[in-house]
């Protein structure tokens, strides 16, 4: 039992007598992506603690990474996770080029890179992002999640419009099985 005991005091510790130093330790790696031994483990780790506090640093860093940097893909679905855990109230920062390299990394990348970039576009609804997910749309070849997360980020963006789109996919025998089964459940979902 002391083995817990030692553990509760160590959590006790740093999540609520230092929080605010801990939360800083943590941002400054972000900001060193290099330096972590485990990035998959640090990024479950602030996928895990559900503060959004996070999404600013994690964003910055990852308008910073470029395709082949090892830490991109852990960064990109931390910051989708935390999103996903904000309120409507919450405001992030979009540092400027960062719609830029999610687009590049979508639209000229295939297989996990543009899955999580795709996924982390989703949350930002625009014109912009539109024209990227739709465009991602048009083409075939790439893993089919990169497509559903394109669909959700239309979705988001205008529900009445693109649940047609949404209908199309699910009816057109060229798409992935799996892509049109998602969009046939979404279908069944919003019939329901």
């Amino acid at each position: 039992m002391t083995d817990i005991n030692d553990k509760l005091t160590i959590l006790y510790d740093v999540l609520v007598d230092n929080v605010d130093a801990f939360q800083n330790e943590l941002a400054n790696l972000i900001t060193q992506p290099d330096t972590i031994a485990d990035v998959n483990r640090f990024t479950s780790l602030l996928s895990n603690l559900k503060n959004t506090w996070f999404v600013d640093p994690l964003l910055f860093q990852i308008s910073r990474g470029n395709k082949g940097d090892i830490w991109l893909c852990d960064f990109l679905y931390a910051a989708g996770n935390l999103l996903a855990e904000a309120s409507e109230k919450d405001e992030f920062v979009v540092p400027k080029n960062l719609v830029a390299k999610l687009e590049s990394w979508i639209i000229d990348q295939t297989g996990e890179l543009a899955w999580m970039a795709a996924g982390l576009l989703k949350y930002y609804g625009s014109e912009k992002s539109e024209q990227i997910q739709l465009k991602k749309l048009e083409e075939r070849g790439d893993f089919f999640l990169t497509y559903v997360e394109c669909i959700l980020g239309l979705l988001r963006f205008n529900e009445a419009k693109y649940m047609l789109l949404a209908q199309q996919i699910a009816a057109d025998e060229t798409r992935d099985i799996k892509l049109r089964e998602f969009c046939d459940g979404l279908i069944k979902d919003r019939d329901k």
